[in-house]
């Protein structure tokens, strides 16, 4: 009796290894995505310039074998920009780990616009975590981002609510 208790514990925790590895495995493939919010531009004086941002492009999900639990997220942009992050998966949520980018903004006159005459590119230093969840083939991201300009650390951004749709290719 003894030994098919310890039988059915073992085979109980095997499932449930396996269960957790699967759970990691079905979020890994090719996925396209669309990225859009709202960023907040803040400068010395308080002024503020509301920008809403839309992207997408290629990501591409990887198990990360270092972690048992843990991804590797590639966000490979249409315009050209990309970035690796680490992420964890607890449940049946997606944890993004703290990361760091740089991003660009067209910017009139201080204003970021999207392509109106006389803009020029700003450049930003982006600090981002977030999460989201697996719907289906899709994913469900929400970052939060906050950094600098990086030719003038004055002027601030923050970006309280960036929503990934990613679907699976």
């Amino acid at each position: 009796m003894k030994k098919i208790l310890i039988s059915a514990c073992v085979l109980l925790t095997a499932f449930l290894l396996t269960t957790c590895n699967r759970d990691v495995n079905n979020l890994t493939g090719d996925y396209s995505y669309k990225l859009s919010g709202e960023v907040i531009i803040t400068d010395d004086d308080g002024d503020e310039t509301h920008h809403f941002i839309h992207r997408n492009g290629q990501m591409n999900v990887l198990k990360d074998k270092s972690r048992k639990s843990g991804l590797v997220i590639t966000m490979n942009e249409m315009n050209g920009g990309c970035y690796t992050l680490l992420a964890e998966v607890q449940g049946d949520t997606i944890v993004l780990q703290p990361h760091q980018f740089t991003t660009t903004l067209l910017s009139t006159e201080g204003i970021p616009s999207i392509g109106q005459e006389g803009s020029h590119t700003m450049v930003y230093q982006i600090s981002a975590a977030g999460s989201g969840r697996p719907n289906d083939q899709m994913l469900i991201l929400r970052e939060h981002w906050t950094g600098n300009q990086s030719s003038d650390a004055s002027v601030r951004l923050h970006a309280p609510e960036i929503t990934i749709l990613a679907e699976k290719n």
